[in-house]
């Protein structure tokens, strides 16, 4: 059986949407990503984000100016990547599917039958997807990248938690550039 890690980036008061307006990533990062991305086996995304996501990572394995980030890009672009959404998504991003969630418990069912077949599986995006995941209680991990500026306005993580849960922290590192890495389990 896999694990199902969500991973994002947070500001310091618990903000995780828009967050290409506040984000500071650094090479440092970027290497940490790449060895991540060496371990994942599937990449599930919300529809709302999944244009954004494809477009960026296509044209990164391409167009970026950084032979790390290409790398990256390719890697993501490789993996195998599931769409979650109420209705059917134009999938231009190679190595795609579609799973059509009708309801809470026919997504529970086909993210547990994923879970069963596939090995590390990442939950990258959006806000959406991740308070579904928290929810309905399907995953196993945490990796937050919590960066040093209060956004004040948008969509926090854990708004919708419906209960209370603990999680362990299992690691945690400072970058060089002021954002802290942290990974709960369950």
């Amino acid at each position: 059986m896999g694990r199902i890690l969500m991973t994002m980036q947070m500001s310091l008061d618990g903000i995780v949407s828009n967050e290409d307006k506040w984000m500071t990533l650094s090479e440092e990062i970027f290497e940490d990503y790449y060895e991540y991305y060496n371990t994942v086996e599937t990449i599930i995304v919300g529809s709302n984000s999944y244009s954004s996501l494809a477009q960026h990572w296509q044209n990164a394995e391409e167009f970026s100016k950084t032979p790390l980030e290409q790398a990256i890009a390719k890697r993501i672009n490789d993996i195998p990547k599931v769409v979650i959404s109420r209705s059917e998504v134009n999938l231009v991003w190679r190595n795609s599917q579609q799973i059509i969630a009708k309801d809470d418990k026919s997504l529970a069912r086909e993210i547990m039958n994923l879970k069963n077949t596939a090995g590390k599986i990442s939950v990258e995006s959006g806000v959406k997807t991740w308070q579904l995941f928290i929810q309905n209680d399907l995953f196993d991990d945490l990796w937050v990248l919590v960066h040093p500026v209060v956004v004040s306005q948008g969509e926090k993580l854990f708004a919708l938690a419906n209960k209370q849960f603990s999680m362990n922290l299992s690691s945690s590192k400072t970058y060089e550039n002021g954002v802290v890495g942290l990974y709960y389990q369950k």
